[in-house]
């Protein structure tokens, strides 16, 4: 086969791939606008609502927006206020754009593994990231996560562009992303003492098209990519500045999430601790740190605002989304310690990768803080895949084997369930959001969308007794009495002292 249509095959595949992971999200995105979690404003103490209202703040005072620093990182609710504003308000064609988004971090995805090893690597890679549910049950929400993925690998993705040939103007490039990055979620500002060492280490030394010294042209980079992300972050740290008389160059919630992840009673995951903060130099500060390792690389996904397992029991065609955490971060942990062979040429792409470990570790673990760093593991993934392939094919099967033993092994030790797969907290939440969207939709005479959600809530909490009764209501309201007075009864049946369910089934039964 020519090389031309070789380089066809592989962009048709790419392209296949890629459409079929939006029709994946798309359809996703069709069941979910019926479920309790598509209404941000009815998502009382989640980071759903607080998006909304800051975008709907940011739209009336774009400047002053709630006279207040940022608390959290700014530039999602500023990036949901224009599409907000672009598209009427439109929900459904703003979680579109964010699938957009996602399915173009795929193509990053390809691009990347094409750079670290070949196209096939490219190729498996964008597969896995079309594939991977956390990915796509984040991307249909309104949450920043999708945001700071796409930004973080766009990043990554610029730092590779800019290295194939000395250009200044894609290093400013870079540093822009590298400001909206920052804007997205700060901790990326981890990785910047990695990539200073990373330049210096990389095989090319020609970074720039100047005279200067080779060796001081790391420095210049790193210069033009803080300066330039650095003109990013300035207008947040004035309008910070202006309006508290503090520096706070980006948001304020830094030293709580910090709080969060290292206090002496902290769990390593989202709880707010009561015990004293730990010092980095303590004993116990590391033995922390070492759990929040062990929880990072457990394949359980932890929840937070939302739960994967519960969004794949209420929406089940998300199982067609069947690549899992883990599986892509073993494997992609073999593919690691296969690229440390060529350690200075990967290093820049190695380092990224656990310096993304690294931020969500020192803070604490949830399922959708560890998107950027699953991204590069889809990659470390997918280049194992295609060089074990490669040895096998030559008859080198040695090291392949030594690699996938160790593969197994972590997977093994990481497959661990801590508790019920949805865990009670979840359950409640999703009982109280069921009975406050049917509530609304019934407000709105929604009855077909309230019929529904309340039957989704039966199907999914038999035995709670408000299922029921929201059921009987839904019935009572679409003018099915017979239905209705069923339910009612079978809700007093499980709590016969629920005075609201006896008042209604009197009701019924004498008009």
């Amino acid at each position: 086969m020519s090389k031309k249509n070789k380089f066809h095959k592989i962009y048709v595949i790419l392209s296949c791939i890629l459409v079929v992971g939006f029709i994946i999200r798309l359809i996703y995105l069709y069941f979910l606008k019926d479920t309790v979690y598509f209404n941000p404003l009815l998502m009382d103490k989640h980071d759903q609502k607080t998006f909304i209202i800051w975008a709907q703040q940011i739209l009336k005072h774009p400047w002053y927006v709630d006279g207040k620093p940022f608390y959290m990182a700014p530039l999602y609710p500023y990036v949901l206020a224009i599409f907000y504003r672009i598209f009427s308000g439109n929900l459904i064609l703003v979680l579109i754009f964010q699938l957009l988004l996602d399915v173009f971090l795929c193509g990053l995805l390809f691009y990347i593994g094409k750079k670290i090893y070949n196209q096939w690597t490219g190729i498996i890679a964008a597969f896995l990231g079309c594939f991977y549910k956390t990915s796509i049950v984040y991307a249909s929400s309104v949450l920043s996560d999708s945001l700071i993925f796409f930004l973080y690998i766009f990043f990554l993705f610029f730092l590779y562009y800019a290295l194939e040939k000395p250009n200044i103007g894609r290093w400013i490039s870079a540093g822009i992303i590298l400001g909206f990055a920052a804007l997205a979620k700060p901790t990326i500002a981890i990785y910047l003492p990695f990539l200073f060492i990373g330049l210096y280490l990389f095989p090319s030394k020609k970074l720039l098209p100047l005279t200067i010294s080779e060796k001081m042209q790391p420095l210049l980079v790193m210069s033009i990519l803080i300066g330039f992300s650095g003109l990013v972050i300035l207008p947040v740290t004035v309008r910070n500045f202006y309006i508290s008389r503090q520096f706070i160059p980006i948001c304020t919630n830094g030293l709580v999430n910090w709080q969060i992840g290292n206090s002496s009673d902290s769990i390593g995951l989202f709880y707010y601790p009561k015990g004293q903060l730990l010092s980095p130099f303590s004993l116990a500060f590391w033995k922390l740190f070492i759990t929040k390792v062990n929880i990072f690389f457990t394949s359980y996904e932890w929840p937070q605002n939302m739960t994967v397992y519960l969004m794949e029991d209420l929406i089940p065609f998300l199982k067609t989304a069947f690549v899992r955490f883990g599986f892509v971060v073993p494997i992609g942990m073999g593919g690691l310690l296969v690229l440390l062979k060529n350690w200075k040429k990967n290093f820049i792409f190695i380092s990224f990768t656990l310096s993304n470990v690294l931020w969500v570790v020192l803070f604490f673990v949830v399922d959708r803080y560890r998107l950027p760093a699953v991204g590069c593991f889809m990659v470390s993934a997918a280049f194992l895949i295609v060089w074990s392939v490669e040895k096998l094919r030559e008859k080198r099967i040695l090291w392949p084997i030594v690699v996938w033993i160790f593969v197994g092994a972590f997977a093994y030790f990481y497959n661990i369930l801590p508790g019920p797969l949805i865990p009670k907290p979840s359950v409640e939440t999703f009982a109280a959001l069921s009975v406050k969207n049917i509530q609304y939709d019934l407000s709105k005479r929604d009855f077909e969308r309230a019929l529904k959600k309340s039957e989704t809530y039966y199907r999914f909490m038999p035995g709670d007794y408000r299922s029921s009764f929201m059921l009987a209501c839904v019935y009572a309201e679409m003018g099915d009495m017979d239905s209705a007075i069923r339910y009612l009864e079978h809700s007093l049946k499980i709590n016969p002292d629920f005075e609201p369910a006896h008042s209604f089934l009197n009701y019924l039964k004498n008009n």
